[in-house]
């Protein structure tokens, strides 16, 4: 009987024993393997990376600017001022929350918008109307909401219809309500407007670049006076067709800063092509890439270039695409893409549809999981940091960010659809933050090594930036 006794004493030990290491391999990274993967650690060799040598390297590029900002239609930014003195409290706080990022008033609308009292009547839609006049009040609460914020501000003045009474009207606006810089953008991607009558948001009619160029040209010298010489953002192309025109462009309008448009998919045609594996495809994280001539004509200048509008999709992006956590990770792809490619920053675009990182309704500020991209992008890469990619990391997407307070931060990309077991060697406990497609919010994990290791499965399509505990 005391055998017996003993036998279960032994059995419940070893239970005991068994649990206790369960649990302690999931505190040391078993929290980033996701159920379901359908892929076993034990089938695949996994990545192993020395951490704390790859976190002390610096190099590559330098951050000059917040990597992220912001460029919002003019309507949508009316309608989130609300109709107080000023804005409901959520808004300056969100803005805070990403860091004070630079905010662009631009898009489509600004080539539709008019000085407040110009027009007889308002639309019932903006996106559908001849021309939009701002509501009286409009500069003086985005004067209150900067106040706060602090955010750089630009904005965009109505080109197609080339007025420059509207255009001082508007610049004086702007120069009221800003309260920590002020740059103009002058007309909203001149290179779809088309000819002859330059009014129209047809195709360009073949080989009439040069033609639109120089037009484009004209109208912005009849507008600059409007801004006297505050500095300028231009000429905001959309696409390839001024590749020729660009060095002539930037010589003549004297930007401070060479600015273009740049969505890796559309939704203007066929929204059914808009898919969560093409957002996640090489192509569309690796966009920025193909506009690598545009950062040389910049550099040629000596100027920097800036992705002035970007998102998921053109044309509103799609639901159940553009708003899912799989644009999050997208967005973390495209910036680093685009640092890396030599541009110093991208704006994510707001019209009121799917892709907009985040709605003010009713006061509220509701965050899609693209908001978190945002966030996490202006932590990881304060003004200052170097950032650089790391070879050789089996089967990853590498990426090595240097801070200026000296923390290193590993961000590790599985492109792939597969989850991959990794082993980081370190004697110190370390803390990541990690950004999934099929999760809305980001997972904060603290990981402890065990025998210097810390053994984690990096699920499919996902993002994890990792840092050494203090």
């Amino acid at each position: 009987m005391a055998s017996r006794r003993l036998s279960l004493v032994a059995l419940q030990l070893t239970l005991l024993l068994g649990l206790w290491f369960i649990c302690l391999a999931w505190g040391a990274g078993g929290a980033l393997a996701k159920p379901g993967d359908g892929v076993s650690g034990a089938k695949q060799r996994p990545v192993e990376v020395a951490l704390a040598p790859l976190l002390a390297q610096g190099g590559g590029v330098t951050v000059t600017s917040p990597p992220v900002g912001l460029s919002i239609e003019y309507p949508v930014m009316a309608a989130d001022l609300g109709a107080g003195t000023c804005p409901p409290p959520g808004l300056p706080a969100e803005l805070l929350r990403l860091g004070s990022p630079p905010l662009e008033l631009a898009g489509a609308s600004q080539d539709l918008t008019a000085p407040s009292g110009a027009l007889s009547g308002q639309p019932s839609s903006w996106e559908t109307a001849t021309l939009y006049s701002l509501p009286a009040a409009f500069w003086t609460q985005l004067h209150c909401l900067l106040s706060v914020a602090r955010d750089p501000l630009t904005v965009g003045l109505n080109m197609r219809s080339g007025n420059l009474g509207w255009a001082t009207q508007i610049a004086a606006g702007a120069q009221s309500a800003a309260t920590n810089g002020l740059t103009f953008s002058l007309g909203n991607e001149p290179d779809l407007y088309g000819l002859p009558n330059y009014s129209s948001l047809d195709k360009p009619l073949p080989g009439a670049e040069g033609a639109e160029a120089s037009l484009y040209l004209q109208l912005a010298a009849y507008l600059r006076p409007a801004v006297g010489a505050a500095p300028i953002i231009g000429p905001e192309l959309s696409r390839a067709d001024w590749r020729a025109q660009l060095p002539r462009v930037i010589s003549q309008l004297h930007p401070q800063t060479v600015g273009v448009h740049l969505y890796p998919l559309t939704t203007c045609r066929t929204p059914s092509e808009v898919t969560l594996g093409g957002l996640l495809s090489s192509p569309a994280a690796d966009a920025p890439a193909r506009l690598a001539w545009v950062v040389a004509d910049a550099r040629a200048a000596g100027l920097p270039a800036i992705i002035s509008e970007a998102n998921s999709a053109s044309c509103g992006g799609r639901a159940g695409v553009s708003d899912s956590p799989a644009a999050a990770v997208w967005a973390v792809r495209f910036v680093l893409s685009a640092l890396k490619t030599g541009f110093g920053e991208v704006r994510f675009h707001f019209s009121g549809n799917p892709y907009d990182p985040f709605i003010v309704s009713g006061g509220q500020v509701l965050a899609r999981p693209l908001e978190s991209a945002l966030v996490a992008l202006n932590q990881w890469l304060p003004v200052g940091a170097s950032l650089r990619t790391v070879p050789g990391i089996r089967e990853l997407v590498a990426s090595v960010v240097r801070q200026p307070s000296g923390t290193g931060l590993l961000i590790l990309d599985n492109e792939r659809a597969r989850a991959r077991p990794v082993v980081l060697h370190t004697s110190r406990g370390v803390r990541g933050q990690l950004l999934t497609a099929t999760r809305a919010a980001p997972q904060d994990e603290s990981l402890t090594p065990a025998h210097g290791r810390i053994r984690l499965t990096l699920a499919a399509n996902s993002v994890l930036a990792l840092s050494l505990a203090q």
